[in-house]
Protein backbone atom coordinates (compact mmCIF):
# COMPACT_ATOMS: atom_id res chain seq x y z
CA UNK A 1 0.00 0.00 0.00
CA UNK A 2 1.39 3.55 -0.61
CA UNK A 3 0.69 6.52 0.02
CA UNK A 4 1.15 10.17 -1.77
CA UNK A 5 2.57 12.54 0.45
CA UNK A 6 2.80 16.54 -1.06
CA UNK A 7 5.40 18.22 0.37
CA UNK A 8 4.52 21.85 1.65
CA UNK A 9 7.54 24.18 1.29
CA UNK A 10 7.43 26.59 4.37
CA UNK A 11 9.17 29.86 3.72
CA UNK A 12 9.69 31.96 6.83
CA UNK A 13 7.53 34.83 6.62
CA UNK A 14 5.49 33.21 3.99
CA UNK A 15 2.14 31.64 4.26
CA UNK A 16 0.34 28.60 2.85
CA UNK A 17 -2.07 30.15 0.79
CA UNK A 18 -3.70 26.84 -1.23
CA UNK A 19 -7.42 26.96 0.37
CA UNK A 20 -8.86 29.34 3.30
CA UNK A 21 -5.89 28.11 5.75
CA UNK A 22 -4.37 31.25 7.83
CA UNK A 23 -2.36 28.98 9.92
CA UNK A 24 0.88 30.89 10.36
CA UNK A 25 4.47 29.22 9.43
CA UNK A 26 5.90 26.73 11.44
CA UNK A 27 8.77 28.36 13.88
CA UNK A 28 12.37 27.03 13.43
CA UNK A 29 12.59 22.77 14.39
CA UNK A 30 9.07 22.27 13.39
CA UNK A 31 8.83 18.67 12.34
CA UNK A 32 7.83 18.01 8.87
CA UNK A 33 4.72 15.77 8.95
CA UNK A 34 5.23 14.65 5.35
CA UNK A 35 8.78 13.13 6.56
CA UNK A 36 7.49 11.52 9.48
CA UNK A 37 4.63 9.66 7.56
CA UNK A 38 6.96 8.97 5.11
CA UNK A 39 9.14 7.41 7.43
CA UNK A 40 6.27 5.15 9.30
CA UNK A 41 4.93 4.15 5.93
CA UNK A 42 8.74 2.72 4.89
CA UNK A 43 8.50 0.84 8.50
CA UNK A 44 5.41 -0.43 7.94
CA UNK A 45 6.32 -1.97 4.95
CA UNK A 46 9.63 -3.68 6.14
CA UNK A 47 9.21 -7.54 7.01
CA UNK A 48 9.49 -7.72 10.54
CA UNK A 49 11.65 -10.75 12.18
CA UNK A 50 9.00 -13.00 13.78
CA UNK A 51 9.81 -14.41 17.48
CA UNK A 52 10.89 -18.21 17.59
CA UNK A 53 8.46 -20.52 18.25
CA UNK A 54 8.45 -22.94 21.00
CA UNK A 55 7.38 -26.48 19.77
CA UNK A 56 4.28 -28.28 21.61
CA UNK A 57 7.41 -30.55 23.63
CA UNK A 58 8.82 -27.09 24.92
CA UNK A 59 5.07 -25.83 26.31
CA UNK A 60 3.26 -26.80 29.42
CA UNK A 61 0.11 -26.02 30.45
CA UNK A 62 -1.31 -26.12 34.39
CA UNK A 63 -4.80 -26.88 35.34
CA UNK A 64 -5.95 -27.13 38.61
CA UNK A 65 -8.70 -28.74 39.97
CA UNK A 66 -11.97 -28.00 41.51
CA UNK A 67 -14.79 -28.78 44.05
CA UNK A 68 -15.33 -32.67 43.95
CA UNK A 69 -11.71 -33.31 43.68
CA UNK A 70 -11.24 -33.39 47.55
CA UNK A 71 -9.94 -36.29 49.29
CA UNK A 72 -9.22 -37.50 52.84
CA UNK A 73 -4.91 -37.49 52.93
CA UNK A 74 -4.67 -34.97 50.42
CA UNK A 75 -1.41 -32.81 50.51
CA UNK A 76 0.02 -36.17 52.65
CA UNK A 77 2.68 -36.43 49.73
CA UNK A 78 3.52 -32.87 49.75
CA UNK A 79 4.73 -31.41 53.29
CA UNK A 80 8.27 -32.43 52.57
CA UNK A 81 8.66 -30.03 50.11
CA UNK A 82 9.67 -26.22 51.26
CA UNK A 83 6.71 -23.44 51.90
CA UNK A 84 3.98 -26.26 52.03
CA UNK A 85 3.86 -26.48 55.45
CA UNK A 86 3.67 -22.34 55.90
CA UNK A 87 0.50 -22.36 53.52
CA UNK A 88 -1.08 -25.15 55.76
CA UNK A 89 -0.09 -22.36 59.00
CA UNK A 90 -1.07 -19.57 57.21
CA UNK A 91 -4.69 -21.32 56.34
CA UNK A 92 -4.94 -22.30 60.44
CA UNK A 93 -4.48 -18.37 60.92
CA UNK A 94 -7.07 -17.06 58.56
CA UNK A 95 -9.82 -19.78 58.64
CA UNK A 96 -9.70 -20.51 62.16
CA UNK A 97 -9.47 -24.27 62.30
CA UNK A 98 -6.51 -26.92 61.41
CA UNK A 99 -6.80 -27.27 57.21
CA UNK A 100 -4.09 -29.49 56.71
CA UNK A 101 -5.80 -31.67 59.88
CA UNK A 102 -8.72 -32.00 58.21
CA UNK A 103 -6.99 -32.99 54.82
CA UNK A 104 -4.89 -35.21 55.89
CA UNK A 105 -7.24 -37.48 58.78
CA UNK A 106 -10.92 -35.90 57.66
CA UNK A 107 -13.91 -37.06 58.33
CA UNK A 108 -14.79 -36.93 54.31
CA UNK A 109 -18.32 -35.14 55.23
CA UNK A 110 -16.32 -32.31 56.95
CA UNK A 111 -14.21 -32.19 54.05
CA UNK A 112 -16.83 -32.24 51.52
CA UNK A 113 -18.42 -28.96 53.05
CA UNK A 114 -17.92 -26.30 50.45
CA UNK A 115 -16.63 -24.15 53.11
CA UNK A 116 -13.79 -27.01 53.78
CA UNK A 117 -13.22 -28.09 50.51
CA UNK A 118 -12.91 -24.99 48.81
CA UNK A 119 -9.82 -23.90 50.63
CA UNK A 120 -8.31 -27.36 51.24
CA UNK A 121 -8.25 -27.53 47.16
CA UNK A 122 -6.97 -24.21 47.08
CA UNK A 123 -4.19 -24.86 49.23
CA UNK A 124 -3.54 -28.27 48.07
CA UNK A 125 -3.20 -26.88 44.62
CA UNK A 126 -0.56 -24.11 45.56
CA UNK A 127 1.19 -27.22 47.48
CA UNK A 128 1.23 -28.82 44.32
CA UNK A 129 3.22 -26.37 42.45
CA UNK A 130 5.65 -26.31 44.91
CA UNK A 131 6.28 -29.98 44.43
CA UNK A 132 6.41 -29.29 40.92
CA UNK A 133 8.88 -26.13 41.42
CA UNK A 134 11.52 -28.43 42.82
CA UNK A 135 10.91 -31.41 40.93
CA UNK A 136 10.34 -30.28 37.38
CA UNK A 137 10.93 -26.50 37.33
CA UNK A 138 11.55 -26.56 33.57
CA UNK A 139 7.23 -26.68 33.57
CA UNK A 140 7.22 -24.16 35.72
CA UNK A 141 9.56 -21.89 33.78
CA UNK A 142 8.41 -22.80 30.23
CA UNK A 143 4.44 -23.01 30.98
CA UNK A 144 2.36 -20.71 28.65
CA UNK A 145 -0.97 -20.80 30.09
CA UNK A 146 -2.49 -22.03 33.62
CA UNK A 147 -6.42 -22.29 33.93
CA UNK A 148 -8.90 -23.75 36.94
CA UNK A 149 -12.43 -25.50 37.09
CA UNK A 150 -14.28 -23.84 39.42
CA UNK A 151 -12.33 -22.76 42.89
CA UNK A 152 -9.05 -23.72 40.49
CA UNK A 153 -9.65 -20.69 39.22
CA UNK A 154 -8.26 -19.01 42.18
CA UNK A 155 -4.86 -21.67 41.99
CA UNK A 156 -4.33 -20.33 38.56
CA UNK A 157 -4.57 -16.29 38.91
CA UNK A 158 -2.45 -16.45 41.80
CA UNK A 159 0.23 -19.04 40.03
CA UNK A 160 -0.65 -16.80 36.87
CA UNK A 161 0.22 -13.88 39.26
CA UNK A 162 -2.95 -11.74 38.20
CA UNK A 163 -4.06 -12.00 41.68
CA UNK A 164 -1.65 -11.21 44.86
CA UNK A 165 -0.09 -13.62 47.03
CA UNK A 166 2.16 -12.59 49.64
CA UNK A 167 3.44 -14.94 52.19
CA UNK A 168 -0.23 -15.80 53.41
CA UNK A 169 -3.09 -16.10 51.32
CA UNK A 170 -5.54 -14.23 53.03
CA UNK A 171 -7.68 -12.60 50.85
CA UNK A 172 -8.28 -15.86 48.60
CA UNK A 173 -8.94 -18.02 51.69
CA UNK A 174 -11.28 -15.52 53.32
CA UNK A 175 -13.59 -14.97 50.03
CA UNK A 176 -13.74 -18.83 49.36
CA UNK A 177 -14.55 -19.55 53.52
CA UNK A 178 -17.25 -16.96 52.62
CA UNK A 179 -18.49 -18.12 49.43
CA UNK A 180 -18.87 -21.99 51.08
CA UNK A 181 -20.73 -20.11 54.43
CA UNK A 182 -23.32 -17.93 52.10
CA UNK A 183 -24.56 -20.41 49.13
CA UNK A 184 -24.65 -23.44 51.19
CA UNK A 185 -25.48 -22.62 55.10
Amino acid sequence: MRTRVTRVSWAWGARYHRGASSFPVPPPGAVDVAELLRDATAAEERPSAAPARRTPAQCSVLLFPGQGSQVVGMGRGLLGFPRVRELYDAARCVLGYDLLELSLHGPQEDLDRTVHCQPAIFVASLAAVEKLHHLQPEVIENCVAAAGFSVGEFAALVFAGAMEFSEEPRMELRTLNLLGRRWYH
